[in-house]
């Protein structure tokens, strides 16, 4: 029974993590199209106010969504100078404290920013730039971004510590079934 609830669990988050890759990708094609919409606009002689703040939230955006997919599909730059270099359980332990302390700084992150978008929400701060939108508006996809972030880091530490299987190790399998 519990096997099975985690399976759905873990099947429910993979597609939440999808679509936040689907989100992140349509962002990117909101960032083209508010600099491609600036440049002609600009040759035209035509002013559009907001198309630069746009693209900025837009890359926000697509920068927050995009770590959760990008994590689970082994996406993520990984150094590992030191933890490549151990072997078997000092390995374990390693890659243990690695995902233990990135988990915490990012949950720490989500908090925070959660909490920048409800201060700026409940003070009612306004954009200085020429859109004039409330700031809480541009910055709760950084922080629902980075709460899924959070929430895919807990879902791998959880995995990990479950199974053995650590984040990376597709990423890894991958690499070395490469044909050179």
């Amino acid at each position: 029974m519990m096997k099975n609830a985690a399976i759905i669990a873990d099947r429910a988050l993979d597609r939440l993590y999808a679509a936040c890759g689907v989100i992140a990708a349509f962002s990117i094609i909101l960032i083209a199209v508010f600099v491609a919409t600036k440049v002609i606009s600009r040759l035209l002689g035509v002013y559009i106010g907001g198309l630069t703040e746009g693209a900025g939230y837009a890359i926000a955006a697509a920068g927050s969504f995009g770590l959760a997919y990008t994590f689970q599909a082994g996406g993520h730059i990984r150094v590992d100078l030191v933890i490549g270099k151990l072997k078997g359980k000092l390995q374990s332990g390693a890659e243990l404290v690695a995902l233990l302390m990135t988990t915490f700084a990012v949950v720490y992150l989500a908090w925070f920013l959660t909490r920048m978008v409800h201060i700026s929400w409940k003070f009612g701060d306004i954009s200085s730039k020429s859109d004039g939108l409330p700031l809480w508006l541009p910055q709760l996809p950084a922080a629902v971004g980075f709460c899924i972030f959070g929430l895919s880091l807990f879902h791998d530490l959880i995995r990990y510590c479950a199974t053995g299987a650590s984040p990376w190790t597709k990423q890894d399998s991958l690499l070395a079934n490469t044909d050179a």
